[in-house]
């Protein structure tokens, strides 16, 4: 519960996330975060909106969104678009593709492994193209 200014201070907003000083700050430097207001001494002042805003933040990165993906979306949001306005649905579905595109990369790597496991567990020996040019002799 906030009770005054100093639980909308940038310690206490960080505590209460769970996300760093220096992260928040870096957020507002990328205009993730809107400025907050300053006491007459310095200090940030937040609205409590600073949690929900963070906590979209986490969400998205979660999701893999770059910073300027998620600044993208924020944009859509401070236009008074929904949050499935067509630039999001975009960049959602940009999204799918490239991980589409990364797993199938990802599944060619891991075949590649397995083939060359099962060459040394048939052989019972290392197969000269893929001996260790560190290995002690």
């Amino acid at each position: 519960m906030i009770t005054s200014n100093r639980d909308l201070q940038i310690g206490t907003i960080s505590k209460k996330s769970g996300v760093s000083i220096d992260t928040i700050r870096y957020y507002e430097k990328e205009g993730l975060l809107p400025q907050p207001m300053r006491t007459s001494s310095g200090f940030r002042i937040y609205t409590p909106e600073i949690f929900s805003q963070l906590n979209f933040i986490r969400r998205a990165r979660e999701l893999g969104m770059t910073l300027k993906e998620i600044r993208q979306i924020r944009d859509c949001g401070e236009q008074g678009l929904g949050p499935c306005c067509k630039m999001t649905v975009d960049l959602f579905n940009q999204k799918i593709k490239n991980l589409e595109s990364t797993i199938h990369s990802l599944t060619q790597i891991k075949r590649k492994i397995r083939s060359i496991l099962k060459t040394w567990v048939n052989k019972k020996e290392m197969d000269p193209q893929w001996s260790n040019p560190f290995k002690k002799k």
